[in-house]
């Protein structure tokens, strides 16, 4: 009886702590777009491209909060982080083309091909781009595990996410991202460790 409860305990800190840790390294710097702060990069982290080259709808749902970032001058530039290899398709180079067609200029855009997930995405963030603030952009179930990771490695990082589960076609999609999100955090938090 003993090992099954110790067994059980143990469970539930190796899966309990870090969603603890995600959410306490994220409190009070998930924001909405009109109350994060100021910085100089916004970085949104990829989401797939779909067969025709376009970015997926979870993907336009971060791509759209990153205009009206930019728009309303809460970012001046923005990194457009994902896999040089979606469905045949660079997703940054997806990502900026939305982006220019939706009135962002092509110069206030970065690419990162090497973002081939959130830990690389911020990674890359702190070193390659030496930043050491910013606001992550992403769909609102990963902010807490992506701003904790940018943190964890010394970026003052806040988050604005959207909504995907507000879209009706979305909402099949953003359940499945929350089940997933809980695994992805446990890996993150003994990843970056």
């Amino acid at each position: 009886m003993w090992v099954g409860l110790v067994g059980l305990v143990g469970i539930g800190v190796v899966t309990g702590l870090p969603s603890a840790w995600a959410f306490a390294r994220s409190a009070r710097r998930i924001r909405s777009a009109s109350d994060v702060p100021e910085t100089e990069v916004g970085l949104v982290l990829g989401a797939g491209v779909r067969w025709d080259g376009t970015p997926s709808l979870i993907l336009q749902g971060r791509l759209n909060v990153a205009r009206d970032l930019y728009d309303a001058g809460k970012i001046r530039r923005i990194i457009v982080s994902g896999s040089p290899e979606s469905r045949g398709f660079s997703e940054p180079v997806v990502m900026r083309h939305h982006l220019v067609s939706h009135g962002v200029p092509d110069d206030s855009i970065v690419l990162d091909e090497s973002g081939v997930d959130t830990w690389r995405s911020c990674v890359r963030a702190a070193g390659e781009f030496g930043l050491r603030e910013l606001t992550v952009i992403s769909t609102d179930f990963h902010l807490p595990r992506a701003v904790a990771m940018c943190r964890r490695l010394g970026v003052d990082a806040h988050g604005v996410g959207h909504h995907a589960a507000a879209d009706w076609r979305l909402q099949r999609v953003a359940a499945r991202g929350v089940r997933r999100e809980f695994l992805a955090t446990v890996k993150a938090f003994w990843y970056s460790r």
